[in-house]
C-alpha cells in the first residue's frame, strides 16, 4: 500500500483546535496551530471512507469533509512463475 497525507488549515482568534475524523472517530487534534496534517502509511480498502478536518475555537465551529476511496489491485495467483491479475488478459 502506499501513502496519502490530508493536510488541513485555518486562522482564527483565538487560534483554533483542528481536527481530525474519520467518521466519527477522532485520529489526531492539536489546539492552536495553523495546520494540521494527517499522515496515513500503507493504506488499503479498509482505510477507504469519509475524513473531517474541524476548526473551532470559542466563536464557531466549521468543517471540510473528503471522501477517500482506495482500490487495490486483486491477484488471483501465481501460474508459472506469473501472476495473473484480475481483469486482465
Amino acid at each position: 500500500g502506499s501513502a496519502v497525507d490530508l493536510g488541513c488549515r485555518a486562522e482564527g482568534r483565538p487560534p483554533p483546535l483542528l481536527s481530525w475524523f474519520r467518521g466519527p472517530r477522532l485520529l489526531r487534534e492539536e489546539p492552536g496551530v495553523p495546520g494540521l496534517h494527517l499522515h496515513l502509511e500503507r493504506i488499503g480498502p479498509g482505510d477507504s471512507g469519509t475524513y473531517t478536518c474541524v476548526a473551532e475555537n470559542r466563536h464557531g465551529r466549521h468543517n471540510r469533509s473528503l471522501e477517500l476511496n482506495v482500490a487495490c489491485e486483486s491477484k488471483i495467483g501465481e501460474i508459472g512463475g506469473k501472476w495473473a491479475h484480475l481483469g486482465t488478459p
